[in-house]
């Protein structure tokens, strides 16, 4: 897949008011994005440029803004662009979400710098997903985030799980961009950063450069994001209309891999991947779950007879242990560990059920025979 760096956070855009505005922004940190097709269940977005939406967050007027707005509309505008195209996919459930916890629509556009809307970005600090949840701060606000799934690739879940997190930031902090600069630097590091300074506002934490340097970007360039999406053709860019995709939910009992939903339905694989990109190793995990295929797709019995998932029960015997099963069967021992939330130190109790990231009918073999406590899941292994 061809790559293009998407400079979106860290600008050095820390001129203050008294300042001229800095004519040239380097970027601190790249992100590597890839760029991605669109998802072929999504409706083709209309090429007829949308009547630019109405954005009802204040848009201050700063220098360090119109810095990233210059930097957005030049050396950046082919990324942006794209960003915005994408954005077409995720508008009416990040809209929807925004109302339900009653904030600004504007914040539909935090997206635009924090992933390019991309659910399995990942940043060299951990954080993933469209809303680049840190793992924590998405367990806390009800995501799953495992060995087998992560949902803060999900784009409906991770972005309910964004909206109450932003809207506990507005209310802590009563203002906009004290409330960004949190959710990118974390409301501690912002609490201590205003008393250090006596301050009270974003701006002023920028003019003290008491903060980050790349939650001093971050925050002008959502204003800047804002800006281009309020009067999009006024800067040479186009938004699309906002489109669901064509999909719907079916019910399956895992394990389960997509690769079998796909040869049985007839799917492609890179599709279902698309629309399920939670699924981290694209296995259901094991118990009821449902999963989104194309609405077109028949209606086929998904039973759990997959053979070659590569997910197996194993019974404990007397001398077992996560390093000595992880050496015969050619894995890594944190493989084992996570699979079963299991911690490093914690021993493995004779007659326990655990799980094993082979497929059934190899264990045995794997295992040179000596054990004959594993089973195949009672509905039907990987």
């Amino acid at each position: 897949m061809r790559q293009a760096q998407l400079a979106v956070l860290g600008l050095v855009l820390c001129a203050c008011a008294t300042r001229p505005a800095p004519t040239t922004d380097v970027p601190q940190s790249l992100l590597s994005v890839p760029v991605v097709r669109s998802v072929r269940v999504f409706a083709t977005p209309n090429i007829r440029p949308q009547a630019p939406p109405r954005i009802d967050l204040a848009i201050p007027q700063h220098p360090s803004i119109r810095g990233a707005l210059a930097y957005f509309t030049t050396e950046l505008r082919s990324d942006i662009q794209q960003s915005l195209i994408r954005s077409a996919q995720y508008r009416k459930l990040i809209d929807r979400a925004l109302e339900e916890y009653k904030l600004p629509k504007a914040l539909a556009y935090l997206p635009v710098i924090e992933s390019a809307y991309l659910p399995t970005l990942t940043s060299r600090a951990g954080a993933h997903g469209i809303w680049q949840f840190m793992p924590d701060t998405a367990r806390e606000y009800g995501l799953r985030v495992d060995w087998w799934i992560d949902e803060r690739a999900d784009p409906d879940r991770s972005t309910r799980a964004a909206a109450a997190y932003l809207s506990d930031l507005y209310r802590e902090f009563h203002d906009w961009p004290l409330a960004l600069a949190a959710y990118n630097a974390g409301p501690r590091r912002i609490h201590r950063a205003l008393e250090e300074t006596g301050t009270s506002t974003f701006w002023d934490l920028l003019e003290h450069s008491a903060i980050p340097r790349e939650t001093r970007g971050y925050v002008p360039t959502f204003f800047a994001a804002i800006t281009i999406a309020s009067d999009p053709a006024s800067y040479g860019f186009q938004l699309r209309d906002p489109s669901d995709p064509d999909v719907k939910r079916v019910e399956v009992e895992g394990p389960l891999s997509l690769r079998f939903v796909a040869a049985m339905t007839g799917i492609d694989e890179a599709i279902l991947r698309d629309l399920n990109p939670a699924l981290r190793h694209g296995i259901v995990p094991p118990g009821r779950a449902t999963i989104r295929v194309p609405s077109s797709t028949a209606d086929v019995a998904l039973k759990n007879n997959d053979p070659n998932v590569a997910v197996c029960t194993y019974n404990i015997r007397d001398g077992d242990t996560v390093k000595k099963l992880a050496k015969k069967l050619h894995v890594k021992g944190e493989t084992i560990l996570a699979m079963n939330g299991l911690r490093a130190k914690g021993r493995l109790r004779r007659g326990e059920s655990i799980y094993l990231p082979v497929p059934a009918r190899e264990l045995s073999v794997l295992l040179s025979g000596v054990r004959s406590g594993h089973r195949p899941m009672a509905t039907g292994g990987m």
